[in-house]
């Protein structure tokens, strides 16, 4: 019999599954469709449509993992269940991650304009710079699948230790070992952070200069450019205050594998962990003029449809 904290738990994770899937379902569907449409894509659409995908894959294993914690809290423990589940989570949680990071790299070079020789060659370069990105991706992937084996192979080793010996040498051993493994897990995600990080740099640094150049040549309160830097801006350090915040609840939720009876703790961070995916496409969305248009079109097209009710405002 669940109680009445597990009831509400189970409800807000179906509630943030839905606002997932309905923010990035949007996105993706809205440029699958237009690609389709047009028969061409552009890169920025191409980087969304398929961070959106990735994310509604990051909020259905997050929605498993806590049906799960509800409703077999034994199976839960499983260590190849375990393995399993931190598998999907890592890839997905990895391309949302990267192709945030590829979004916010191509809005930097597309939107910054500095008279630097390097600056205007990457820019030229948009393209292969998303690419080469996208390349050191796949490099640390790689390197990370070994981690994340090589830690869950420490595990299992740890685990039998325990089953039939004593509280050894041996033991402690393995447990620092796991310790660095899980450390080292975490370390690439430093990349992306700074990679955006510096991005979102480039473009206030690029505002503020276009702002002050502007202010000397007209009194128009904002032009085209400086709308653009503004959104993009908007964009890049939003999504830079969620990844931090994202951060830390992930390090939390992997180091109570580390802690004994932690339940409690582990429901928390998979209530609080949808909250960076689904925001941070709101956001998208809203910054973006041709999305908030369609966004605003189809809640206006459902609510005519809740209002019209038996009027058929909705059949054909």
């Amino acid at each position: 019999m669940l109680s009445a904290f597990q009831i509400f738990f189970m409800l807000m994770t179906l509630c943030e599954l839905i606002l997932g899937i309905w923010g990035n379902g949007f996105l993706g569907f809205f440029n699958c469709i237009h690609w389709i449409k047009r028969n061409k894509i552009s890169l920025s659409d191409f980087i969304i449509m398929n961070l959106a995908f990735t994310r509604v894959i990051l909020h259905f294993v997050v929605t498993f993992d806590s049906t799960v914690l509800m409703l077999g809290p034994d199976f839960f423990c499983e260590m190849k269940l375990m393995a399993i589940r931190d598998a999907c989570w890592t890839f997905s949680n990895y391309l949302n991650i990267w192709l945030s990071t590829c979004l916010s790299v191509f809005y930097c070079l597309k939107i910054a304009v500095f008279s630097h020789p390097a600056f205007f060659w990457l820019k030229r370069r948009i393209s292969q710079v998303t690419a080469g990105i996208l390349l050191v991706c796949v490099l640390f992937f790689f390197f990370n699948t070994v981690l994340m084996i090589q830690k869950y192979y420490i595990s299992f080793a740890l685990l039998k230790m325990r089953l039939i010996i004593n509280y050894t040498e041996n033991v402690r051993r393995k447990e620092r070992e796991s310790y660095v493994f899980h450390f080292l897990s975490f370390l690439w995600t430093l990349v992306p952070f700074i990679i955006s990080l510096f991005s979102c740099l480039l473009l206030i640094l690029s505002l503020k200069r276009h702002t002050r150049v502007m202010g000397h040549h007209t009194t128009a309160p904002r032009d085209m450019s400086t709308t653009a830097h503004v959104r993009a801006t908007k964009v890049i350090f939003s999504y830079l205050l969620l990844f931090v915040f994202y951060f830390v609840i992930q390090f939390i939720g992997t180091s109570t594998i580390l802690l004994k009876d932690a339940k409690v703790m582990i429901m928390i961070v998979e209530l609080v962990a949808p909250v960076y995916p689904s925001v941070h496409s709101f956001i998208l969305i809203l910054q973006n003029k041709t999305l908030k248009e369609a966004f605003l079109r189809q809640l206006w097209f459902k609510k005519g449809c809740v209002k019209g009710g038996a009027r058929g405002c909705c059949t054909p």
